[in-house]
C-alpha cells in the first residue's frame, strides 16, 4: 500500500517550491546578465576613448605628444583612467599619470602608420568602480532571493493557517459527530468556503442532535410502552384472581342466602314467606346486576361491540336514561339537575348513553341527599359531557385505583347500596370504545367531577332528521 503523504508538504512541493525556484533563477539570471553588462559598457567606453586619443596622436614625429596624452588623462577621470601611455614606432615613450597601485586593467591599441612599423597606445583604468557596481547588483540580487525565500515561509504558514487548521477542525468535528458527541463549533472569522463548511457542520450536528433526541424520546417511549404493557399483564392476571375470589364472593352470598330462604319456605306464616320471597328477589336481582355487569365487561374486552357514529343532540343523549336515573336519584334522595341540552354531538348515542348513565349512577351512589349535575358544554374543538356531584370526594392516590375492577373505596357502604365496584371499570372500557377518556378532577370533602370530550355535529348532518335510538340494552350500574 502507498504510503500516504502529509497535506503540507505536498502542497509545499506542488505549488510554493517551483514558484520559489523559478523567482530564484529568475534573480540568478538577471544578476548574471547586469554584471556582464555593467563590464561590457566598461569595455566599450574605454574602446571608443583609445579610439579618439589614437585619432589625435595620429604618427605625426615632429610634436610631442605629453599635452595630449595630459589633457586626455583629466578627461577620462570619469572612466576611471589612471595612466596612458603612448609608444612610436621609433622607440620613443611618453606617459601620463602615476603607476597604478591596485588592480586594473589595461586596454592596448595599435596605430597603424603609412610605412612599415607601428606605435601603440595603452591605457589602465581602476576596476574598483566596476567592481563595487557588479557587487551592489549581486547584494540587491540577494536580498530579492532572501524576499522570496521569506515569501515562500508565508506562503508555509498561510497554508497552515487558513488550510490545514480548517480542514483538522472540519476531521475534528466529523471525529466527533461519528462517535455521536455534539462538536464545538468554529466561529471566528475564515474564508467563504470554510465559513460554508462550518455552517453545514453546524446543521448537520443540529440534525444528528433532533435525531439523537428523536431517538432517545423514541427509545423512552418503547421502555414505557414496554413497561405499560408489563404493568398491564401483571393487572391482568392480578384482575383475574381477584374475579374469581371476588366472584365466588358476590356469588356465594346471594346463593346461600336463596337456600336459606329456601328452607324456611316451607314453614312459617303467610307474611314470613312474602318477606322471604322479596329477600329472595333481592339476590336474584343482585346476582342477576352482577352478571350483566360481567357480561358487558366481557363483551367490551372482546371487542365485539360495533360503533355506529351519526349525529344526535345532547337533549337525546340525556333523555336515554332520564326516568331511570331520576328514580335512582330519589332512591337516595339526591336532587338530579341538567344543563346545556342544545349541543349537538357526533358519536355513537348508544355507547354515549351507556358512559353517562355509568358516570351518573356513580355520581347518585356516592352523593346521597346531595346534588347531581349533568351538563354538555363547549371545551375547544369539542363538547363535554360533565357528571358533577358533592359527595365526599376522592383522595389523588386512589383517583387511578377507582377504574380497575371490583375496587371500592367505601367498602361497607358500597355493600349497603349494593355496588361491585364495577360501573367506572365498565365507563373506562365504554370511554375507549368511543374513542375517549374519562377525566377526573376531585378533592376531599369537595366533590368528584367526571367528564368525557365527544366531537361536534358536522355540518351537513345538523339539518338530516334525527334518527330513532332503540333503547340500551340494560342500565344496571356496576
Amino acid at each position: 500500500m502507498e504510503a500516504r503523504t502529509h497535506l503540507l508538504p505536498r502542497l509545499l512541493i506542488d505549488v510554493v517550491l517551483p514558484g520559489t525556484i523559478a523567482a530564484l533563477a529568475l534573480i540568478l539570471a538577471l544578476c548574471v546578465q547586469q554584471t556582464h553588462n555593467l563590464g561590457e559598457r566598461t569595455d566599450a567606453a574605454v574602446a571608443l576613448r583609445l579610439e579618439r586619443l589614437a585619432g589625435q596622436l595620429g604618427d605625426d614625429l615632429s610634436h610631442s605628444p605629453q599635452s595630449v596624452l595630459d589633457q586626455a588623462l583629466r578627461d577620462g577621470q570619469n572612466d576611471q583612467l589612471v595612466r596612458i601611455e603612448f609608444h612610436r614606432r621609433d622607440g620613443s615613450f611618453w606617459s601620463s599619470g602615476p603607476m597604478p597601485t591596485g588592480v586594473g586593467m589595461t586596454y592596448r591599441s595599435e596605430i597603424k602608420p603609412r610605412s612599415d612599423g607601428a606605435s601603440w597606445l595603452s591605457v589602465q583604468i581602476d576596476t574598483a568602480a566596476l567592481r563595487r557596481a557588479q557587487g551592489m547588483v549581486w547584494l540587491l540580487g540577494g536580498l530579492c532571493a532572501l524576499g522570496i525565500l521569506v515569501l515562500a515561509w508565508l506562503a508555509r504558514m498561510t497554508l497552515r493557517h487558513r488550510v490545514l487548521a480548517p480542514l483538522n477542525y472540519v476531521g475534528e468535528a466529523l471525529h466527533e459527530l461519528v462517535n455521536g458527541r455534539h462538536p464545538a463549533i468554529d466561529l471566528s472569522p475564515s474564508s467563504a468556503e470554510f465559513s460554508d463548511i462550518q455552517q453545514a457542520l453546524g446543521r448537520l450536528s443540529d440534525l444528528h442532535e433532533e435525531q439523537r433526541r428523536d431517538w432517545s424520546a423514541l427509545q423512552h417511549d418503547n421502555a414505557m410502552e414496554a413497561l405499560d404493557r408489563l404493568r398491564q399483564s401483571q393487572a391482568a392476571t392480578r384482575s383475574k384472581s381477584q374475579f374469581i375470589a371476588l366472584v365466588s364472593h358476590h356469588f356465594r352470598q346471594p346463593l346461600q342466602a336463596l337456600e336459606l330462604f329456601a328452607g324456611s319456605v316451607d314453614n312459617g306464616s303467610d307474611d314470613e314467606r312474602q318477606a322471604l320471597f322479596r329477600q329472595m328477589r333481592t339476590s336474584i336481582g343482585s346476582m342477576t346486576r352482577l352478571l350483566d355487569a360481567l357480561l358487558e365487561i366481557s363483551r367490551l374486552d372482546a371487542g365485539v361491540i360495533a360503533v355506529k357514529p351519526a349525529g344526535f343532540t345532547a337533549a337525546e343523549l340525556f333523555m336515554r336514561d332520564r326516568t331511570s336515573l331520576n328514580h335512582e336519584a330519589a332512591r337516595n334522595h339526591v336532587t338530579l339537575a341538567w344543563r346545556g341540552s342544545h349541543h349537538q354531538l357526533h358519536g355513537d348515542a348508544d355507547v354515549a348513553a351507556s358512559l353517562l348513565y355509568q358516570l351518573a349512577s356513580n355520581a347518585i351512589s356516592n352523593a346521597p341527599n346531595g346534588r347531581v349535575l349533568i351538563a354538555a358544554r363547549r371545551q375547544g374543538q369539542a363538547v363535554r359531557i360533565e357528571v358533577r356531584d358533592n359527595g365526599p370526594g376522592i383522595a389523588i392516590i386512589h383517583q387511578q385505583r377507582i377504574f380497575e375492577e371490583f375496587v371500592q373505596l367505601q367498602a361497607a357502604e358500597s355493600e349497603r347500596r349494593g355496588g361491585y365496584g364495577l360501573g367506572l371499570a365498565i365507563a373506562e372500557r365504554l370511554a375507549r370504545l368511543l374513542g375517549t377518556r374519562i377525566g377526573l378532577r376531585s378533592e376531599p370533602g369537595r366533590g368528584s367531577t367526571f367528564w368525557f370530550d365527544l366531537p361536534p355535529m358536522p355540518v351537513v348532518e345538523r339539518h338530516s332528521t334525527p334518527r330513532k335510538h332503540p333503547p340500551p340494552a340494560w342500565r344496571q350500574a356496576g
